[in-house]
């Protein structure tokens, strides 16, 4: 079932600076680490009610420039952003630093554990193709996410699984693990397009994983992601206006100019 969330919302834009860290885990062998690649720009850090995840970009809007970027959306886990509860609190953090607050929900899928974000997104910034065919088993896969805190500028895990039983169309499978954070994140297919989002695992163990304070930090297992065929379905939801989502967005930049979105 999706449920549409509508909210007068304020996009608040503030640069916040990337303070360089090991990526989360590498110290382990509980992955087979992938190259860093340009599709990797298209991930965001998703921040709600003290909580964090990861999203992906996945809509941009150019038909209007707005403060050097363009009205869009974004995929995460809902599970990420279900407390905010339509209070249009959820922030957004980019590769470059640059933040949208205040963002909100505009589709939802509790059972497929996914969610399409409104944002502001800066230019320079480009959306992750979305796949067109559900993954089977077998299938190789890249999975990205900031587990751990992970810093989002530099650190981003990303690294490689096969798609295993009990895949369905539905949700994704695989027999690698996974860390707080990471939920949200998109997983990428060979063609570097979007064919899931990680929800989480079943199990937990501490699999050796250290924060960089040293702190142990457990990992679950295996990896679970939804698939293609309920994303696009939510997707194509969320870029249909219905005269109950009209209203008026405000982003505010941090030496306090401001500019209308309107949808």
């Amino acid at each position: 079932m999706t449920v549409r969330v509508t909210a007068l919302v304020w996009f608040t834009l503030v640069v916040t600076p990337i303070f360089c860290c090991a990526q989360v885990g590498k110290d382990t062998t509980l992955w087979q680490w992938t190259a860093k690649a340009s599709h990797h720009d298209s991930i965001v850090q998703v921040m709600c009610n003290g909580g964090t995840g990861t999203g992906v970009i996945v809509h941009v809007d150019k038909s209007e420039v707005i403060h050097g970027g363009y009205k869009g959306q974004c995929l995460t886990a809902y599970h990420v952003v279900e407390d905010d509860n339509g209070k249009c609190e959820i922030s957004v953090m980019f590769r470059n630093g640059r933040k949208a607050k205040n963002c909100r929900v505009l589709e939802f899928d509790k059972s497929a554990d996914i969610a399409v974000l409104w944002v502001w997104i800066p230019e320079g910034f480009e959306a992750a193709p979305l796949a067109t065919t559900n993954v089977k088993n077998g299938d190789v896969l890249e999975f990205c996410g900031l587990g751990g805190g992970s810093e989002l500028g530099c650190c981003l895990r990303h690294f490689s699984g096969v798609a295993s039983m009990p895949s369905s169309e539905a949700k994704i499978f695989c027999d690698v693990p996974l860390l707080p954070g990471d939920s949200g994140g998109p997983v990428f297919n060979s063609r570097q397009e979007v064919v899931g989002i990680i929800s989480g695992g079943w199990f937990w163990w501490d699999g050796g994983v250290k924060t960089s304070s040293g702190a142990a930090l457990n990992a679950t297992w295996p990896a679970r992601a939804a698939n293609v065929t309920p994303i696009q379905a939510l997707v194509e939801k969320a870029k249909t206006p219905k005269a109950s989502t009209s209203g008026v967005t405000k982003i505010v930049k941090a030496d306090g100019d401001s500019a209308s979105l309107n949808r």
